[in-house]
């Protein structure tokens, strides 16, 4: 894929209906269909309107939180940002490993970041 040129990709995994690049960077991008969440972007009901792995418009997100309905692919390989939930949004991390099967992808990641949360 030309949009993986330059991107120092040193795996490709496959699922059933998505695909990753791991980078030496120990970066996870992922491409393909939703999947119940294999790509691991975020409910694209709730990723904002244009995003990859949300809806180009809303009148297609307000459909699908309705009935369910497919959503949209993501043509373009996207960084899947890891530690995004709670009250630490966006944390550096690393991805060692990454592994993908049926509509499952899977990895191994490190934080980065030093957490004063564990600390006293």
């Amino acid at each position: 894929m030309p949009s993986l040129q330059h991107k120092d990709v040193i795996a490709v995994i496959q699922g059933d209906y998505h695909f990753g690049a791991l980078t030496s960077t120990g970066k996870l991008l992922t491409w393909g269909a939703y999947s119940s969440g294999a790509l691991g972007l975020g409910d694209p009901a709730r990723l904002p309107v244009g995003t990859p792995g949300g809806f180009a418009e809303e009148r297609f997100r307000t459909a699908h939180i309705r009935i369910r309905g497919e959503p949209p692919r993501v043509t373009e390989p996207t960084e899947v940002k890891f530690g995004t939930k709670g009250d630490h949004p966006g944390r550096k991390s690393f991805v060692f490993k990454a592994a993908a099967s049926g509509w499952h992808t899977a990895a191994l990641v490190i934080d980065l970041e030093v957490c004063d949360f564990f600390y006293d």
